[in-house]
């Protein structure tokens, strides 16, 4: 079986090298400006360059291997475990393949967005030969990484495709029912014919891609990053809409003032959380979810759009209240946290609320089960109290199929997430099982380390104990330093 998708990096901005495996819950620590930012923004282009490149595939398989494909859909004597085979099989896989390659190529552009740079070579260390390099592998047991696509497709895709059932095809021809129904333009029958064959046979490749390459080498879903700041960019969203509404009431009339200007991933977030405000979004949210299980996509049957709900309860409790989406003045829309019958901008509450408005908003709107979830310092502006309510709903966000990345500097968020950890191996009965729990094989921890400035970053791999927990050694070693200075100074005015 695949493992989990790991990505390593080269020259990126101050990392010199490093890889991450992307498990369930995956935690970036170290010192400030190591890269660790890098690094997760690093993994959003790619997850976003993946996909854009999710659109329907050309026809990539002949009228007589579309006759034998169709042939294999409804033959009365194909049994469950048929798979599909020969040429069929091998052009699927070439036709995969190229698809990934041109993720590599989509990635440089996503990077330019996403870091806010005209070319993706000025995120290239400053002074080293090297190229800049990103790569996205997936391991399988006993072999090596098989490479899934690179920047600029400088390494080939090796990746192979899972043994795909002919059971799995047929289901699928229920999503082109309609297609098939609206195509009747044509006045040769058998010409008809042939074009919906290799029509429906490419659609199947496409069915291919989502529900069996990408599944296996877990990369499904929609990547969702929360940058650091998000109450300042809750600010930035309001004054945003204002300007342009006052632009367009000035009509030609311009008064000097331009829209205010954001790019990169702080874009990305301001147009998710517009998102929000659209009416169909949460039963648009349930009909996906309900159409990738009629299709058998790898996500469980187990988890659901309502358990990934759940996860917010942690956060309800910790804010006493409410957070939603409703029209402000001059219908600008707006988050706003209601308590007690009574509602204010989310922006008038504790900086807290404002904080943790967005992930909220996020899980109970927007994530279903197969997303990513990247967000920056979800600690931000918290109480130690409310830090350890955070680490639980990120560990329960992880345990309803939602995949989450953070990067964080809290030792009381890495002790609350290997207590979360423990718990898998408390007694039958414990009270605390009701909790958030999570295997330690679900969870990566990496540090980023610098050397000095000329070696750059390194990223490594913390090894977490299953009878204790993830080590704090950095953070040990700041309070050591603090309490012998204080030893040192109480020691000197006794004196």
């Amino acid at each position: 079986m695949p493992g989990f998708p790991t990505f390593s990096v080269c020259n990126l901005g101050p990392i010199s090298e490093g890889t991450i495996e992307l498990r369930p819950l995956t935690i970036l620590i170290g010192k400030n400006n190591t890269g660790k930012t890098y690094m997760a923004q690093a993994i959003y282009a790619a997850c976003k360059a993946l996909e854009r490149s999710n659109g329907l595939p050309e026809p990539f398989i002949s009228e007589l291997e579309a006759e034998e494909l169709d042939h294999q859909l409804n033959s009365k004597r194909r049994t469950d475990e048929e798979h599909l085979s020969g040429t069929l099989q091998s052009k699927a896989e070439v036709w995969m393949r190229d698809r990934l390659d041109r993720v590599g190529e989509e990635l440089a552009d996503r990077l330019s967005v996403y870091f806010d740079v005209d070319n993706v070579g000025d995120l290239k260390r400053w002074g080293r030969d090297g190229p800049l390099a990103i790569t996205a592998e997936i391991v399988q047991d006993g072999f090596d990484p098989v490479v899934l696509f690179a920047l600029n497709a400088a390494k080939k895709s090796k990746v192979h495709l899972p043994e795909v059932s002919v059971a799995s095809l047929s289901r699928s021809r229920l999503d082109f029912a309609f297609g098939d129904a609206l195509a009747g333009t044509y006045t040769d029958e058998d010409v008809r014919r042939k074009t919906l064959l290799r029509r429906e046979s490419s659609r199947l490749a496409g069915h291919i891609w989502r529900h069996h390459l990408l599944p296996a080498v877990h990369l499904t879903g929609i990547a969702h990053y929360l940058p650091a700041g998000r109450s300042g960019l809750l600010e930035a969203w309001t004054d945003v809409v204002r300007l342009r509404l006052e632009q367009d009431r000035e009509g030609l009339g311009l008064t000097g003032r331009e829209p205010a200007a954001l790019g990169g991933i702080a874009l990305d977030f301001l147009l998710e959380l517009q998102e929000l405000v659209r009416p169909s979004r949460k039963r648009r949210r349930s009909l996906s979810f309900d159409w990738r299980r009629l299709t058998r996509s790898s996500i469980e049957d187990s988890v659901s759009p309502k358990d990934v709900e759940l996860a917010s309860a942690y956060l309800h409790d910790l804010i006493n209240g409410r957070v939603a989406v409703a029209r402000g003045r001059e219908r600008v829309p707006a988050l706003t946290y209601t308590q007690h019958g009574e509602s204010i901008p989310v922006q008038r509450a504790s900086s807290m609320v404002a904080e943790l408005a967005p992930l909220i908003s996020w899980i109970e709107q927007l994530l279903v089960p197969g997303d990513l979830l990247i967000i920056d310092e979800p600690e931000a502006h918290m109480h130690p109290e409310a830090i350890l309510a955070v680490a639980q709903t990120l560990v329960a966000l992880s345990q309803a199929g939602v995949r989450v990345l953070c990067t964080t500097h809290s030792s009381e968020f890495l002790h609350q997430v290997s207590n979360c950890m423990l718990r898998t191996k408390a007694v039958s009965g414990d009270a605390n099982l009701a909790q958030a729990s999570i295997d330690t094989g679900e969870i990566g921890v990496y540090r980023f380390v610098r050397a000095n400035d000329s070696l750059g970053t390194v990223i490594e791999q913390v090894n977490i104990d299953p009878d204790w927990g993830i080590p704090e050694d950095e953070f040990v070693a700041v309070a050591e330093h603090l309490a012998n200075e204080t030893t040192s100074l109480v020691d000197s005015l006794r004196a």
